[in-house]
């Protein structure tokens, strides 16, 4: 069969592709390495050296760990986990300091929301995606000084360096219509699916492909209800469809170029591999 890629979604938030003749192994790899290999900048550890607030140092510290920090620079600038690993938090390729010094006097009438905004970085290039994430409330007569150290890792490391919030492969959805047995009941049924019902009004015998991430229980259901005999679904598994989409960290298309370098680096060590090896023959 012929292969053919496409890019049916692309925005800021969220990417499609359409795979057609390509094996499900290799859609299914880069949609886990979207969301395991893929590097990210996330905070990894935090010194406190004053916190009157209600809330202990662990949570604070957990919740800075959980920023989404923008990283689409980062992860070219940066080094990763293994050239780092026998590095402290001075070594500047390996990590970013975040700071954060916040003092309410106790004359003040309410207090305040800490936000993500309300970090220092060390790298004006690394920053909340969510500024206006909330991290602690400082009562009046409260003090907070921290300093945290961010770095590169992946997310089969920790689930905080996973860029992706959703990473997903179906099949491309193909429903065969026999308008010429069509119905109000099986119409009516349907409705909810725009091209189905159109085709079954007209009385058209025809296959309609669905490139969208749709849920198709309610086709299904219509089958075996309202239209049976009149549609049938079916799930295509040589076009299949890759959806990922960004929790803010990088760019969606960027997650999916960075998950397909992983998957070639990954191809040509084993074939590395395969080359030096000696077999033993055995007469």
């Amino acid at each position: 069969m012929e292969r053919n890629l496409d890019i049916i979604e692309a925005n800021s938030n969220r990417i499609t592709i359409y795979l057609e003749g390509f094996p499900i192994s290799f859609g299914n790899a880069l949609r886990r390495l979207a969301l395991s290999d893929v590097p990210t900048m996330a905070v990894d550890y935090v010194y406190f050296y004053d916190n009157d607030t209600s809330i202990y140092d662990e949570i604070i510290a957990h919740r800075l760990g959980l920023l989404v920090l923008k990283s689409d620079e980062a992860i070219h600038k940066y080094k990763l986990l293994e050239e780092c690993k026998d590095k402290n938090e001075t070594d500047v390729s390996c990590y970013v300091q975040v700071s954060l010094e916040k003092e309410l006097e106790g004359d003040n009438v309410s207090g305040i929301y800490i936000k993500a905004s309300d970090l220092k970085f060390s790298d004006e290039n690394i920053k909340p995606a969510y500024p206006d994430t909330p991290i602690i409330y400082l009562a009046p007569g409260q003090r907070i000084h921290l300093v945290g150290f961010a770095r590169l890792g992946r997310g089969k490391e920790h689930g905080k360096w996973s860029p992706a919030s959703v990473s997903i492969l179906q099949y491309v959805t193909t429903v065969d219509v026999n308008g010429s047995m069509s119905n109000d009941e099986c119409i009516e049924c349907v409705s909810a699916y725009k091209e189905v019902a159109d085709a079954l009004k007209a009385k058209e015998n025809k296959s309609i492909d669905y490139k969208t991430n749709i849920n198709t229980s309610g086709l299904r259901y219509c089958e075996d209800s309202a239209c049976k005999g009149i549609i049938k679904v079916r799930y295509d598994s040589n076009r299949l469809l890759l959806t990922v989409e960004s929790n803010g960290s990088l760019e969606p298309q960027q997650i999916i170029l960075e998950a397909s370098k992983s998957l070639d680096r990954r191809a040509d060590a084993l074939l590395q591999k395969l080359e030096k090896l000696e077999v033993k023959k055995y007469e």
